[in-house]
């Protein structure tokens, strides 16, 4: 069988006990357009594209597991084109970060969010102009 069995990610799903809070969290300190959504048989969550993925967050009731703070994977990696303008974003709604760090390939600012996820905002370096 030719070429890859998976050819896209379609969504990003953030599992939350508070999935409301970790909603404004994410409206307030990044202004992700998370809305509400309703679909048959599937509680009130939160959603939005980013990137032509969609984004959303839903409450931990009835998803099998257990929540984990602080675990190193998995990472959510958001793009930007001004990491200095998220991370001053970040500090200003009181959020510790670690960066902007250099990478080699970009800039990346790096905090929790409220539920403990690792979240990353990468500004990529352009090829024609590395610095």
């Amino acid at each position: 069988m030719g070429g890859f069995l998976i050819d896209r990610v379609t969504a990003i799903l953030l599992i939350s006990p508070a999935p409301r809070a970790l909603a404004d969290f994410y409206r307030n300190t990044l202004g992700l357009p998370l809305e509400d959504e309703e679909h048959p048989g599937v509680p009130l969550h939160y959603g939005c594209d980013v990137g032509g993925v969609h984004l959303a967050i839903h409450s931990s009731a009835g998803f099998a597991g257990v929540p984990r703070r602080d675990a190193q994977s998995p990472v959510m990696v958001l793009g930007t084109s001004s990491v200095r303008a998220v991370a001053g974003r970040l500090a200003a709604n009181g959020v510790e970060t670690i960066g902007p760090t250099d990478h080699g390939f970009g800039l990346i600012v790096s905090f929790r969010d409220p539920d403990g996820n690792l979240v990353e905002v990468l500004e990529e370096y352009e090829a024609a102009n590395p610095r």
